[in-house]
Protein backbone atom coordinates (compact mmCIF):
# COMPACT_ATOMS: atom_id res chain seq x y z
CA UNK A 1 0.00 0.00 0.00
CA UNK A 2 1.29 3.20 -1.20
CA UNK A 3 1.52 6.63 1.18
CA UNK A 4 -0.91 8.36 -1.21
CA UNK A 5 -3.64 5.05 -0.68
CA UNK A 6 -2.63 5.39 3.44
CA UNK A 7 -3.88 9.16 3.21
CA UNK A 8 -6.82 8.66 0.61
CA UNK A 9 -8.17 6.25 3.61
CA UNK A 10 -7.86 8.78 6.16
CA UNK A 11 -9.11 11.89 4.11
CA UNK A 12 -12.19 9.55 2.94
CA UNK A 13 -12.63 8.00 6.95
CA UNK A 14 -12.53 12.02 8.46
CA UNK A 15 -14.47 13.58 5.04
CA UNK A 16 -11.57 15.47 4.33
CA UNK A 17 -10.18 17.89 1.18
CA UNK A 18 -7.17 17.71 -0.03
CA UNK A 19 -5.40 21.26 -0.63
CA UNK A 20 -1.83 19.89 -1.20
CA UNK A 21 0.50 18.12 -2.59
CA UNK A 22 1.41 14.86 -0.39
CA UNK A 23 4.95 14.65 0.92
CA UNK A 24 7.20 12.77 3.56
CA UNK A 25 9.05 12.24 6.43
CA UNK A 26 11.17 9.16 7.89
CA UNK A 27 8.44 8.59 9.74
CA UNK A 28 5.62 9.78 8.24
CA UNK A 29 2.90 10.42 4.98
CA UNK A 30 1.67 13.84 4.80
CA UNK A 31 -0.66 16.28 3.37
CA UNK A 32 -2.24 19.76 3.96
CA UNK A 33 -6.04 18.88 3.89
CA UNK A 34 -9.57 21.35 4.76
CA UNK A 35 -12.52 20.38 6.28
CA UNK A 36 -15.48 22.28 5.48
CA UNK A 37 -13.67 26.08 5.58
CA UNK A 38 -10.86 24.47 8.36
CA UNK A 39 -7.42 24.08 7.21
CA UNK A 40 -6.21 21.07 8.70
CA UNK A 41 -2.40 18.62 8.60
CA UNK A 42 -2.85 14.58 7.94
CA UNK A 43 -0.29 12.84 9.06
CA UNK A 44 -0.19 8.94 8.72
CA UNK A 45 2.42 6.87 10.79
CA UNK A 46 5.11 4.83 8.57
CA UNK A 47 5.11 1.45 9.65
CA UNK A 48 7.86 0.96 12.81
CA UNK A 49 7.77 5.17 13.34
CA UNK A 50 8.02 6.63 16.95
CA UNK A 51 5.20 8.93 16.26
CA UNK A 52 2.56 7.62 18.06
CA UNK A 53 4.06 8.76 21.63
CA UNK A 54 4.27 12.20 20.09
CA UNK A 55 0.23 11.91 18.68
CA UNK A 56 -0.60 11.49 22.28
CA UNK A 57 1.18 13.92 24.37
CA UNK A 58 -0.52 16.38 21.82
CA UNK A 59 -4.07 14.57 22.28
CA UNK A 60 -3.16 14.91 26.48
CA UNK A 61 -2.31 18.85 26.14
CA UNK A 62 -5.49 19.84 24.36
CA UNK A 63 -3.86 22.81 22.30
CA UNK A 64 -2.42 24.35 25.57
CA UNK A 65 1.31 25.28 24.09
CA UNK A 66 0.97 22.77 21.60
CA UNK A 67 -0.65 22.91 17.75
CA UNK A 68 -4.50 21.27 18.48
CA UNK A 69 -5.59 17.74 17.58
CA UNK A 70 -8.70 17.39 15.54
CA UNK A 71 -8.63 13.49 14.85
CA UNK A 72 -6.64 10.88 15.86
CA UNK A 73 -6.09 6.96 16.14
CA UNK A 74 -3.36 4.33 16.62
CA UNK A 75 -2.28 5.10 13.26
CA UNK A 76 -2.86 8.91 11.89
CA UNK A 77 -3.58 12.13 13.19
CA UNK A 78 -4.84 15.30 11.88
CA UNK A 79 -3.95 18.60 13.45
CA UNK A 80 -5.20 21.96 13.11
CA UNK A 81 -2.77 23.90 10.42
CA UNK A 82 -0.62 26.26 12.21
CA UNK A 83 -0.77 29.75 9.91
CA UNK A 84 1.87 31.26 9.19
CA UNK A 85 3.66 28.64 10.94
CA UNK A 86 6.96 30.74 11.31
CA UNK A 87 9.41 29.11 12.99
CA UNK A 88 10.98 30.74 16.03
CA UNK A 89 14.38 30.34 14.84
CA UNK A 90 13.40 33.79 12.53
CA UNK A 91 13.41 35.54 15.72
CA UNK A 92 17.06 34.36 16.34
CA UNK A 93 18.12 35.72 13.44
CA UNK A 94 16.83 38.74 13.62
CA UNK A 95 18.93 39.27 16.37
CA UNK A 96 16.06 38.44 19.01
CA UNK A 97 17.35 35.75 20.41
CA UNK A 98 16.80 37.10 23.89
CA UNK A 99 12.86 36.93 22.96
CA UNK A 100 13.05 33.64 21.10
CA UNK A 101 14.64 31.94 24.49
CA UNK A 102 11.40 33.51 26.44
CA UNK A 103 9.16 31.92 24.35
CA UNK A 104 10.82 29.05 24.57
CA UNK A 105 10.38 29.46 28.81
CA UNK A 106 6.53 30.11 27.69
CA UNK A 107 6.01 27.33 26.12
CA UNK A 108 7.33 24.91 28.62
CA UNK A 109 5.40 26.91 31.69
CA UNK A 110 2.61 26.07 29.11
CA UNK A 111 3.50 22.45 28.99
CA UNK A 112 3.67 21.83 32.86
CA UNK A 113 0.48 23.43 33.23
CA UNK A 114 -0.87 19.63 32.02
CA UNK A 115 0.55 18.39 34.98
CA UNK A 116 0.63 15.00 33.08
CA UNK A 117 0.78 11.98 35.11
CA UNK A 118 4.05 10.37 33.98
CA UNK A 119 3.41 6.72 33.86
CA UNK A 120 3.51 4.61 30.79
CA UNK A 121 6.27 7.12 29.09
CA UNK A 122 9.48 6.18 28.29
CA UNK A 123 12.96 7.47 29.73
CA UNK A 124 16.12 7.78 29.11
CA UNK A 125 17.07 4.01 28.69
CA UNK A 126 18.16 4.52 24.79
CA UNK A 127 20.67 7.51 25.29
CA UNK A 128 22.12 5.61 28.07
CA UNK A 129 22.31 2.38 25.47
CA UNK A 130 24.14 4.95 22.38
CA UNK A 131 27.23 5.74 24.27
CA UNK A 132 27.86 2.22 24.13
CA UNK A 133 27.51 1.65 20.34
CA UNK A 134 28.79 4.87 19.34
CA UNK A 135 32.82 5.68 18.35
CA UNK A 136 33.99 9.34 19.44
CA UNK A 137 34.60 11.01 15.77
CA UNK A 138 36.78 14.31 16.11
CA UNK A 139 36.56 16.95 17.64
CA UNK A 140 35.61 14.64 20.28
CA UNK A 141 37.54 12.55 21.93
CA UNK A 142 37.25 8.88 23.87
CA UNK A 143 38.31 11.01 27.30
CA UNK A 144 35.03 13.74 26.54
CA UNK A 145 32.32 11.30 25.42
CA UNK A 146 33.25 8.79 28.82
CA UNK A 147 32.52 11.94 30.99
CA UNK A 148 29.69 12.59 29.25
CA UNK A 149 28.37 9.19 29.84
CA UNK A 150 29.29 9.61 33.58
CA UNK A 151 27.59 12.80 33.50
CA UNK A 152 24.81 12.01 31.84
CA UNK A 153 24.26 8.65 34.50
CA UNK A 154 24.84 11.25 37.19
CA UNK A 155 22.21 13.19 36.50
CA UNK A 156 20.04 10.92 35.78
CA UNK A 157 20.39 9.29 39.07
CA UNK A 158 19.79 12.43 40.91
CA UNK A 159 16.91 13.93 39.46
CA UNK A 160 14.69 14.88 42.00
CA UNK A 161 11.31 15.87 40.07
CA UNK A 162 10.35 14.12 37.23
CA UNK A 163 7.82 15.14 34.35
CA UNK A 164 6.55 14.55 31.16
CA UNK A 165 8.30 16.69 28.33
CA UNK A 166 8.41 17.57 25.10
CA UNK A 167 11.51 16.01 24.50
CA UNK A 168 13.15 17.64 21.25
CA UNK A 169 11.45 21.61 22.02
CA UNK A 170 13.06 23.69 20.12
CA UNK A 171 13.58 26.55 17.52
CA UNK A 172 12.46 24.67 14.52
CA UNK A 173 9.34 22.84 16.66
CA UNK A 174 7.95 26.14 17.98
CA UNK A 175 5.58 27.79 15.21
CA UNK A 176 3.70 31.15 15.22
CA UNK A 177 -0.11 30.78 14.49
CA UNK A 178 -1.23 34.25 14.01
CA UNK A 179 -4.64 32.98 16.13
CA UNK A 180 -3.07 31.00 19.02
CA UNK A 181 0.26 32.22 19.20
CA UNK A 182 3.41 30.36 19.81
CA UNK A 183 2.66 26.75 19.65
CA UNK A 184 4.61 23.62 19.71
CA UNK A 185 4.89 20.50 17.25
CA UNK A 186 6.55 16.97 16.69
CA UNK A 187 6.99 15.87 20.53
CA UNK A 188 8.37 13.09 21.47
CA UNK A 189 7.25 12.16 24.98
CA UNK A 190 9.86 11.41 27.32
CA UNK A 191 10.27 11.72 31.18
CA UNK A 192 12.97 13.88 33.61
CA UNK A 193 13.98 16.88 35.22
CA UNK A 194 13.10 20.09 33.62
CA UNK A 195 16.74 20.73 33.23
CA UNK A 196 16.51 17.89 30.27
CA UNK A 197 14.53 19.32 28.22
CA UNK A 198 16.74 22.63 27.51
CA UNK A 199 19.61 20.65 25.85
CA UNK A 200 17.75 20.80 22.48
CA UNK A 201 16.78 24.98 22.23
CA UNK A 202 20.67 24.96 23.57
CA UNK A 203 22.02 23.73 20.26
CA UNK A 204 19.81 25.63 17.90
CA UNK A 205 19.15 27.24 15.67
CA UNK A 206 20.80 24.53 13.44
CA UNK A 207 22.09 26.68 10.85
CA UNK A 208 24.62 29.26 12.57
CA UNK A 209 26.54 27.25 15.12
CA UNK A 210 29.42 30.36 14.90
CA UNK A 211 26.41 32.79 16.06
CA UNK A 212 24.91 30.83 18.67
CA UNK A 213 26.94 28.03 20.36
CA UNK A 214 29.77 30.67 21.44
CA UNK A 215 30.07 30.30 25.51
CA UNK A 216 28.75 33.87 25.94
CA UNK A 217 25.76 33.44 24.07
CA UNK A 218 24.93 30.10 25.51
CA UNK A 219 26.02 31.19 29.15
CA UNK A 220 23.04 34.15 28.26
CA UNK A 221 20.57 31.28 27.05
CA UNK A 222 21.14 29.10 30.33
CA UNK A 223 20.72 32.62 32.72
CA UNK A 224 17.64 33.44 31.52
CA UNK A 225 16.34 30.05 31.55
CA UNK A 226 17.49 29.38 34.98
CA UNK A 227 15.85 32.97 36.22
CA UNK A 228 12.16 31.88 34.32
CA UNK A 229 12.20 28.14 35.44
CA UNK A 230 14.14 28.59 38.95
CA UNK A 231 16.52 25.85 37.62
CA UNK A 232 20.49 24.74 38.64
CA UNK A 233 22.72 25.95 36.31
CA UNK A 234 25.25 23.19 36.32
CA UNK A 235 22.39 20.73 36.11
CA UNK A 236 21.21 22.46 32.97
CA UNK A 237 24.91 23.01 31.42
CA UNK A 238 25.47 19.20 32.43
CA UNK A 239 22.50 17.96 30.95
CA UNK A 240 23.37 20.14 27.45
CA UNK A 241 26.97 18.68 27.84
CA UNK A 242 25.61 14.89 28.11
CA UNK A 243 22.73 14.89 25.45
CA UNK A 244 24.54 16.41 22.92
CA UNK A 245 27.40 14.64 23.24
CA UNK A 246 25.36 11.56 22.44
CA UNK A 247 23.78 13.46 19.73
CA UNK A 248 27.18 13.98 18.24
CA UNK A 249 27.89 10.49 17.94
CA UNK A 250 24.82 9.27 16.82
CA UNK A 251 24.81 12.29 13.72
CA UNK A 252 28.58 11.80 13.01
CA UNK A 253 28.73 10.79 9.56
CA UNK A 254 24.91 11.02 9.12
CA UNK A 255 24.61 14.85 8.32
CA UNK A 256 25.30 15.50 4.65
CA UNK A 257 24.75 19.73 5.62
CA UNK A 258 28.48 21.05 7.15
CA UNK A 259 26.71 23.99 9.21
CA UNK A 260 24.55 21.42 10.67
CA UNK A 261 27.83 18.37 11.44
CA UNK A 262 29.33 21.00 13.65
CA UNK A 263 26.05 21.95 15.97
CA UNK A 264 25.77 19.05 17.94
CA UNK A 265 29.96 18.95 19.03
CA UNK A 266 29.69 22.44 19.48
CA UNK A 267 26.72 22.38 21.63
CA UNK A 268 28.86 19.75 23.37
CA UNK A 269 32.47 21.62 23.65
CA UNK A 270 30.71 25.06 24.51
CA UNK A 271 28.43 23.57 27.58
CA UNK A 272 31.86 21.50 28.56
CA UNK A 273 33.65 24.95 28.64
CA UNK A 274 31.01 26.58 30.76
CA UNK A 275 30.56 23.80 33.28
CA UNK A 276 34.57 23.82 33.48
CA UNK A 277 34.60 27.68 34.42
Amino acid sequence: MSGSQHLNTYIAKWRLNLDGKPFETHSSWLCFVRRGHDRAVLKVFKPESDEAPGARFLSLHKGVGTVRVLESDPKAILLERIVPGKRLETLSFEGRDDEATHIICDTIEKLQSARADIDGWPGHEEQVAEFKRRIPVAPLTADIAARAQALFLELEATQEHRVLLHGDLHHENILFDENHGWLAIDPKGVIGELAYELAAPLRNPLADPETFMTPAQMDRRVGIYCERLRLDRQRVLGWCFARNAIAALWYAGRTPEPLRAKVWPAATLTALKLLDT
